[in-house]
């Protein structure tokens, strides 16, 4: 199986489309290549993700233009020739796994002020815990 992760920012809000009885979200992320041209600057590769089922809906909810991600899955190239006869290369991801985007400090901290009052002691757990070398035992 053909499988790579990706890293890069979203380029514009996902759309969905229903094929058969599933829906499908469709977004594009833009990955920074590793190295500058002989200008020093950084290309970019657009890489198309599709994303079946209920995932769909976790995207479609979550995932929003210039958002970083990362997503992983099974890989595939294709190839057309575009109206002036050059041959065009689009990579396409068909997305199994995804890390949701990093919301912004300040409405991480309102949402944990509201599951702080739930008593969950998880509830945040995607956060930096604050602890001082005093609170541990070693």
């Amino acid at each position: 199986m053909r499988t790579m992760t990706i890293s890069g920012n979203i380029g514009k809000d996902p759309t969905t489309r229903q094929v058969g009885s599933s829906q499908v979200a469709d977004f594009t992320v833009a990955v920074r290549q590793n190295r500058p041209d002989r200008n020093g600057d950084y290309g970019v590769d657009w890489v198309r993700c599709s994303v079946f089922g209920k995932r769909a809906d976790t995207i479609m909810k979550y995932f929003h233009k210039g958002d970083n991600v990362a997503v992983s899955g099974q890989w595939s190239v294709n190839q057309w020739t575009n109206q002036q006869g050059e041959p065009q290369f689009a990579v396409e991801l068909n997305v199994n796994d995804f890390d949701l985007p990093q919301r912004p400090r300040q409405q991480r901290s309102s949402n944990q002020n509201n599951q702080s009052e739930s008593g969950d002691p998880f509830a945040n757990s995607g956060d930096p815990i604050d602890i001082s070398d005093d609170s541990l035992p070693f």
